[in-house]
């Protein structure tokens, strides 16, 4: 009894999977052919620039002073080090 189950679910399994990349690969298709970011960002621009102006003033007012210089001086090095790694690639 024990055996006849593992062979229906190793059965539903492989049925389960069955088709899965081609369905993937549907929709990447789809997604590559439909999906316009210009389209979104333009549908989308007004909730784009409160989430900026909101970001803006919690960072100008609202947190400490010792994460604003970590931003200050951490923000440039990991600007460098992306340079530096484009550079060498």
């Amino acid at each position: 009894m024990v055996k006849e189950q593992q062979n229906e679910i190793e059965r539903e399994i492989a049925r389960a999977r069955d088709g899965i990349g081609e369905r993937i690969d549907e929709l990447d298709r789809s997604l590559r052919t439909k999906f316009d970011v210009k389209s979104v960002a333009k549908e989308h621009a007004p909730q784009i620039i409160a989430g900026g102006a909101v970001v803006g003033f919690l960072v100008g007012f609202g947190m400490p002073g010792i994460v604003k210089k970590g931003l200050k001086i951490g923000l440039p090095l990991a600007l460098i080090s992306m340079a530096v790694a484009k550079l060498r690639s």
